[in-house]
């Protein structure tokens, strides 16, 4: 009895400890895991187009009886193409359209004091050096001015690895499946071969769902702004790079919605005639964010996301504090992959846990 009382302590102790040298050495930990990260995210990035181009590229290998080499380039060369558009054609001369973004917080700002009677000057100039610093980071990316040069570079660089890596990854991909999935058969637990074939379901149920939203928010937000454009030709510059943004945005689980409407709010104050132009954008908040949450993205998802709303949430404030805006992004799909290993493990899990509250 009392070598068992003791190994109690023992363990309570170990844990305690542990938890205690995790504490102390997170500054260190944290920067490793952060640079680690980066430097694998080119190739994370590449096996992620490569998983979402796959079935593509076998629907023009059996349906079109194209060359699997040369279905890749052709996507590819696509792409690029449309990324260049996108960048030169699009965001870059919309740039500096970008610089009335502080005039725009700043009368929204003066809109709401009036509403409230309160004085908001000090916010609007507090708020507007971090648009002019954010504005100034984007114009010199763009130029490649000062600093910026480098990571255009190493923007480019990334680039480069991300194309090479996923073209080999999808030449290859097919042969990667079978011959995982060959691996995990041949395993005496059948349920490892079961729960890998249920997470890659889910995850291309969930990558084909957001690239489908994120195609549906790019032509709401642009349409929205054409048409306003033809009364108030201003909108016409800035249409699609309002909806590029607003793809990007519906990235961002929970709060790109409102990303999207906050990011269009400021460009339209910092463009003439705004009070009239935001009937339309007024009207255009109060119906399609609420038929895109409660009709459209269930109808795409097919059946709603089984994820505890806490337990995102609090994985997106992790992922934004280690790594930015990235984490934020691949937070959802790592949530949702622990949720199916769960759900898959359940109760060995529950077992486990049990055991260890046992020993103590």
């Amino acid at each position: 009895m009392k070598n068992k009382v003791n190994g109690r302590y023992i363990n309570i102790l170990l844990v305690m400890l542990i938890i205690l040298v995790t504490y102390v050495l997170s500054p260190l930990w944290s920067t490793i895991l952060r640079k680690v990260f980066l430097t694998f995210l080119p190739i994370l990035i590449a096996f992620s187009l490569a998983f979402i181009l796959n079935p593509i590229v076998s629907f023009l290998e059996k349906k079109a009886k194209l060359p699997r080499i040369v279905s890749i380039l052709g996507l590819y060369v696509s792409i690029i193409s449309l990324v260049l558009f996108i960048i030169f054609g699009l965001v870059k001369p919309a740039v500096g359209s970008l610089a009335n973004l502080s005039i725009g917080l700043e009368n929204l700002l003066d809109q709401v004091g009036k509403i409230l009677n309160i004085d908001t000057s000090g916010i609007a100039v507090q708020l507007g050096d971090v648009l002019e610093k954010v504005y100034v980071s984007i114009f010199n990316f763009f130029t490649a001015t000062g600093e910026s040069a480098e990571d255009v570079i190493g923007v480019v660089i990334s680039g480069a690895v991300v194309v090479i890596v996923g073209i080999i990854f999808l030449m290859n991909f097919n042969q990667i499946i079978s011959k995982t999935a060959d691996f995990l058969k041949t395993k005496e637990d059948p349920t490892i071969y079961l729960y890998v074939r249920n997470l890659y379901r889910e995850l291309t149920n969930y990558l084909s769902a957001e690239i489908i939203i994120a195609g549906i928010q790019f032509v709401e937000y642009t349409t929205l702004f054409l048409l306003i454009g033809i009364f108030n030709p201003a909108y016409l510059e800035v249409a699609f790079v309002l909806g590029f943004t607003a793809a990007i945005f519906s990235l961002v689980p929970y709060f790109g919605g409102y990303l999207s409407s906050a990011f269009m709010i400021l460009l339209g104050l910092s463009l003439p005639y705004a009070f009239y132009s935001f009937i339309p954008i007024g009207v255009f908040m109060l119906i399609f964010p609420n038929l895109d949450a409660y009709v459209i993205n269930p109808m795409i998802y097919k059946k709603q996301m089984k994820l505890n709303p806490i337990l995102s949430i609090s994985a997106i404030l992790l992922g934004q504090t280690m790594f930015g805006i990235i984490g934020v992004i691949i937070s959802i799909p790592l949530v949702l992959v622990l949720n199916v290993t769960f759900d898959f493990y359940k109760m060995p899990i529950k077992a486990k846990l049990k055991q260890f509250k046992d020993s103590l």
